[in-house]
C-alpha cells in the first residue's frame, strides 16, 4: 500500500521474503522500527512463523556492516516477547533460532505467562523441551493466578507434558489461587490419565481445597471419579 507507514513490518507479517530482503537493503534501520503496536518488523515474522524472514531480520547489517540493533527481549504493547510469541504459536523452529540469543525466559507478560506457560497451555511439547532445556527454574514459575505450568499441563491433560514438567521439578502440591493443586485440575476437568500420572509422580490426593473438598469431589463426573479411583487401586496408589 502507498500510504503503509510501515512497509518492512507489512512485508513480515505477510511472509513476503524477496520483498523483505528488498526493504532491508533500502533502509536496513527498518529492522528497529516500532509500528503501532509497539512491534518491530520481527515480531509480525516470528507471529506468521517465517523463520527464513526471521533470520533475515535477526542478521541484517547496516552499510557499515554492524548487525542492527533487534531487542531480543523487547515487548509490544501486549507485553509478549517474541519467546513468547514462539512458544505460543508452537513454532520450534523459529525458537531454535531465538536461543542462541539469548532471550528471557524468566520475562512475565502482565498475567504473569512465562514463555513455558504458553507452551504448555498449547499442548507445544516440542518447544517446552527446548524452553525447559534452556532455563529449566521455568517449571517452577507461578503466574499471577499462582500457577505454575503443571497446573496447565493437568488443566489439558497432557500426560507427556506433566511427565516433563514432574522430570523438571516442578512442584506437584502447590495451590494455585483457588486453592487447587494439579491434581485437582486434571480430575475436574475430566483428565482421569492425567489424573493418575500425577498420583503416581506422588501427588498429594489427600489435600483439600478451602471449600473443604478433595480432588475427587470435584471430578467431572462419577465415570471419571471410578475410573480414577479403579486405575489407582489397580496401581496400588493409595486414595
Amino acid at each position: 500500500m502507498e500510504d503503509d507507514q510501515f512497509p518492512l513490518h507489512t512485508a513480515a507479517r505477510d511472509g513476503s521474503e524477496l520483498r523483505v530482503r528488498a526493504l532491508l537493503k533500502a533502509d536496513p534501520a527498518a529492522a528497529s522500527k516500532k509500528d503501532h503496536d509497539g512491534r518491530t518488523p520481527i515480531f509480525w515474522a516470528v507471529s506468521s512463523d517465517r523463520a527464513d524472514i526471521v533470520q533475515q531480520l535477526l542478521t541484517a547489517a547496516s552499510d557499515d556492516g554492524k548487525l542492527v540493533r533487534i531487542g531480543i527481549d523487547d515487548t509490544d504493547e501486549a507485553g509478549w516477547t517474541l519467546a513468547h510469541i514462539a512458544a505460543s504459536i508452537g513454532s520450534a523452529t523459529v525458537l531454535d533460532l531465538l536461543l542462541p540469543y539469548g532471550p528471557d525466559l524468566a520475562a512475565q507478560t502482565a498475567a504473569g505467562q512465562t514463555p513455558l506457560h504458553y507452551a504448555v497451555s498449547r499442548a507445544r511439547l516440542p518447544v517446552a523441551e527446548r524452553l525447559l532445556a534452556a532455563y529449566p527454574a521455568a517449571a517452577r514459575v507461578r503466574d499471577r493466578q499462582r500457577q505454575t505450568p503443571l497446573h496447565r499441563a493437568a488443566a489439558i491433560g497432557s500426560v507427556p507434558l506433566i511427565t516433563l514438567l514432574v522430570r523438571h521439578q516442578s512442584p506437584l502440591n502447590t495451590s494455585d489461587a483457588s486453592g487447587w493443586t494439579p491434581l485437582f485440575h486434571a480430575a475436574a476437568e475430566g483428565h482421569g490419565d492425567a489424573a493418575l500420572a500425577l498420583l503416581a509422580a506422588g501427588a498429594d490426593p489427600h489435600r483439600l481445597d478451602p471449600d473443604g473438598h478433595g480432588f475427587l469431589d470435584v471430578a467431572a463426573d462419577d465415570k471419571v471419579k471410578q475410573w480414577i479411583v479403579d486405575a489407582a487401586k489397580r496401581d496400588a496408589i493409595e486414595l
